[in-house]
């Protein structure tokens, strides 16, 4: 990045590729994010700014030299649910039959609306930020289980549906640490929030 006018994207096609999610993979998705939304050239935003309705096969579009319906930056689509909505498979998972949610807060978003298609039905994880409270709908296809892991601060309570968590039905405390709760869920609908 460079220091004058914010991060900006400085990688070729190879390394565009794998930016984002390398950047969430090591706790900074804040500043993934602020490249995904940079306004200024070179960006994906910089392309929604100029009316595109497809991702470009150059930052800078083209007077039809270039085209204009490529996939080439289309690695940022996988990056919002993978990372934001935090929906992934688990590492030992067989066609998403265990999931992992792990939602990323960051700090400029009010909320994130992701799902994904899987073989075993759309999995959703949603979340959205209200004064003190943060709240999270995650939805579980039949005959899956996932393995929920939301992000902690100090001092905050932890309900299911406007129940404590050892009431709800089909979950699980698994952990609850300064960084992180985890829970274990079966498949349904699930609205848990974390209220300071």
């Amino acid at each position: 990045t460079k220091p004058d006018d914010g991060p900006r994207l400085t990688t070729g096609i190879f390394g565009t590729r794998i930016l984002l999610e390398e950047l969430s993979k090591n706790g900074c998705s804040d500043l993934a994010y602020a490249l995904a939304n940079r306004k200024a050239f070179p960006s994906w935003r910089n392309m929604l700014d100029n009316d595109a309705t497809t991702l470009w096969e150059h930052w800078a579009g083209s007077d039809g030299t270039f085209s204009h319906n490529h996939p080439m930056f289309g690695s940022i689509s996988g990056w919002f649910f993978r990372w934001l909505g935090g929906i992934q498979p688990a590492a030992d998972a067989v066609g998403f039959d265990r999931i992992e949610i792990r939602p990323q807060i960051i700090p400029d978003l009010k909320w994130v609306k992701s799902s994904h298609q899987s073989i075993r039905g759309q999995i959703v994880s949603n979340w959205s930020v209200k004064g003190q409270q943060r709240n999270f709908e995650i939805t579980i296809p039949a005959n899956t289980s996932a393995l929920v892991v939301l992000p902690a601060r100090p001092d905050e309570t932890l309900t299911e549906s406007g129940q404590a968590i050892a009431k709800a039905k089909g979950v699980k405390l698994v952990k609850s640490g300064p960084d992180s709760h985890q829970l274990r869920i079966g498949s349904g609908h699930y609205r848990f929030s974390l209220t300071k």
